[in-house]
């Protein structure tokens, strides 16, 4: 079988040699350019049809295995399974390649990618369960549908997402590919080696007019096609050992470009983006932003997933606890890695604290946030102005101002210090806050003084009064949530004074 598997890689590398430049004048003559724009690197328009290359070369090398009888495991396409495999991957290519011609949208390609996920889980190509030695044993049972599909989206996303650089996906494609291979060939399961073989030599035989500088690119047929071809031969090459260790390899070699992908929505997502809207804030865009060049950082990011290849191969050959040790250290080392590279810099511990700390007060889950509501239900029931006064200033007193002040339109205007009591709409108090030793207009004189003026409109627009307020914020600086209450308060007391000359 080794000689057979060696064939199959040496055929696909040299067929994908010569296809790829037919591949390069086909994109130039039919228009499957890609011309430098947005977020865009290269600086001159470039086919992007190379998936037709790799998947000719592929289809290829796959059909050296039609005549191949192995003693072991007959002929290799009598496994009924790869049918639906095949005819999964075609589709998914084509819509990519439709998509490389003329842009389709998200929401389509995405139907597109569940569709031929489907295809396999239907014909018996599924995660049905897990196990790792004695450690873990899970079956998914209804679960089974919405894994697989998430198998197949997740490789398809990750390198469609890291084929931003030249021979990025195609390079990293073919370090994953070739250990599979060779991982497979040493279990003796002679359908994904063949498979993984063939495709790891179409990659690399890509690559040759792909690495740095390029003269063709995957497209999105090429690099759907890719990792369309790994989710489905990771779960075939799995299947006698019960979706276990051997899974993980590929998680593991792809551990980079998945954790991109995984993230990438999160990342839009708090930043309050699209969450599939392109953007230039990936691991590899972040390595060149820190000066590296291209092709450093296209070797290194090559180094780094030859050395997670290896690793998973070694942790599928451990069992038990050391398996699993291994992989939380190497999960660790890889988050470390991606943070180190500056991907996660808005996921600083300080920042994620705050974001959460804004949710749970937009949630009114905090203390604070609930406390304020109580006073801005008092408010609301009160029963006349003198009485709403009171507790605006009790509102007021918390939020730790110092001077407050409410005019209504069409009457004179109503001082009240904020521990004082109530006072008539016909009088004006001038008044100095207990504790503070100068005169107001000293004290309005101060540099540090934060001063709201804010208007009480009504829903029609209408003008019922101002609301003044004065913070020194030497005395006490404005916290997390001051303004927020600031707007709650006046939102509060327009709502009470629309009620109140409702009433009147």
């Amino acid at each position: 079988m080794y000689w057979w598997v060696a064939g199959v890689f040496a055929l696909g590398l040299a067929t994908a040699l010569v296809a790829t430049p037919l591949a390069a004048r086909f994109g130039r003559a039919f228009g499957f350019m890609d011309a430098p724009q947005g977020r865009k690197i290269h600086t001159h328009p470039i086919p992007r049809c190379g998936g037709l290359a790799l998947v000719a070369a592929f289809c290829v090398a796959a059909a050296l295995a039609w005549a191949v009888k192995l003693p072991q495991a007959g002929r290799l396409f009598d496994d009924a399974r790869i049918w639906p495999v095949l005819g999964g991957g075609l589709f998914i290519f084509l819509v990519g390649l439709w998509d490389d011609r003329k842009p389709l949208p998200a929401k389509l390609k995405f139907a597109a990618q569940v569709a031929a996920a489907s295809i396999c889980f239907f014909y018996g190509v599924k995660i049905e369960s897990f196990t790792l030695g004695s450690l873990i044993s899970v079956n998914f049972d209804f679960l089974s549908y919405l894994l697989t599909v998430f198998w197949f989206v997740l490789f398809i996303n990750a390198i469609n997402l890291i084929d931003g650089l030249d021979g990025l996906a195609a390079g990293v494609a073919f370090f994953v590919c070739a250990v599979q291979a060779v991982l497979a060939t040493m279990r003796a399961e002679a359908l994904p080696a063949m498979y993984f073989a063939a495709l790891g030599g179409a990659s690399l035989g890509f690559l040759r007019y792909n690495f740095n500088p390029a003269s063709i690119f995957l497209g999105d047929g090429g690099s759907y096609f890719l990792g369309y071809m790994v989710a489905a031969l990771s779960i075939l090459s799995s299947a006698k050992s019960q979706v276990g260790a051997t899974i993980l390899m590929p998680i593991l070699a792809f551990g980079v470009p998945l954790l991109d992908t995984i993230t990438s929505p999160l990342r839009r997502f708090v930043r309050g983006k699209k969450m599939f809207e392109p953007d230039r804030e990936h691991v590899h865009h972040n390595l060149l932003a820190k000066g590296w060049s291209q092709r450093k950082t296209v070797v290194f990011l090559y180094g780094v997933t030859a050395f997670l290849a290896v690793m998973s191969v070694l942790i599928v050959n451990m069992r038990d606890v050391p398996a699993g040790l291994f992989i939380l250290l190497l999960g660790g080392a890889l988050i470390l890695f991606v943070r180190k590279a500056g991907y996660f810099s808005f996921f600083a511990l300080d920042k994620v604290v705050g974001w959460i700390r804004d949710i749970s007060d937009e949630a009114g889950v905090s203390h604070g946030r609930r406390t304020f509501l109580n006073l801005q239900i008092e408010i609301s029931q009160s029963e006349d102005l003198e009485a709403m006064w009171v507790n605006v200033c009790e509102a007021l007193g918390q939020l730790e101002f110092d001077l407050g002040e409410m005019t209504l339109a069409g009457q004179n205007a109503a001082h009240v210090p904020l521990s004082g009591e109530a006072c008539r709409l016909n009088s004006c108090y001038e008044w100095t806050r207990e504790d503070l030793d100068r005169d107001k207009r000293e004290y309005l004189s101060q540099r540090s003084l934060l001063k709201i003026e804010l208007p009480l409109m009504d829903k029609s627009g209408g003008h019922l009064g101002t609301l003044w307020l004065v913070k020194n914020l030497a005395d006490a600086p404005v916290s997390d949530f001051t303004l927020r209450r600031v707007e709650q308060l006046r939102r509060t007391v327009v709502s009470t004074l629309e009620r109140l000359q409702g009433r009147a």
